[in-house]
């Protein structure tokens, strides 16, 4: 598990921020399917709008790995294909595999999805693992230098 020493500004769960890594929970326990590119992991991210709409995305792995998708930018695309503004947070979740014998764990945005949901939304908190246990910041303090 990617598990990170918290920012200075990284806050515990809050019943929303629990909800949403439920959300993406359920969405890769839909989505999984072990016999398809076996060996690859499967991950849901939640996207709650600063409406408190939530929308969710699977991964999407590839034979070509250049052509996987990562969740969180397919749960972002759900939602601004329906029209919503406006990001309050983001969670991922991990789905075991079948032959491991771990639960479900939050996994942290890799740095391309930080960056993607900076673009969209600076102030949009991130949810990710610490030895604590889950905690959120703002994207923009989990990206120490931006691209540009």
């Amino acid at each position: 598990m990617d598990v990170q020493p918290p920012p200075s500004d990284a806050e515990l769960l809050t019943d929303p921020g629990q909800r949403l890594v439920e959300h993406a929970r359920e969405a890769t326990e839909t989505a999984f399917d072990p016999e398809h590119f076996d060996g690859a992991h499967m991950v849901g991210a939640a996207v709650r709008t600063t409406d408190g709409d939530v929308f969710t995305g699977v991964s999407q792995p590839a034979g070509v790995g250049r052509a996987s998708v990562c969740a969180e930018p397919s749960a972002l695309s759900a939602a601004r294909i329906a029209g919503a503004d406006g990001f309050a947070a983001s969670a991922a979740v991990r789905h075991p595999l079948p032959d491991e014998d771990r639960e479900f764990e939050v996994v942290s945005a890799c740095g391309v999805c930080r960056e993607l949901l900076c673009d969209y939304d600076e102030s949009c908190a991130v949810i990710f693992p610490t030895t604590d246990g889950p905690r959120k910041a703002p994207v923009e303090s989990l990206l120490p230098t931006r691209h540009w």
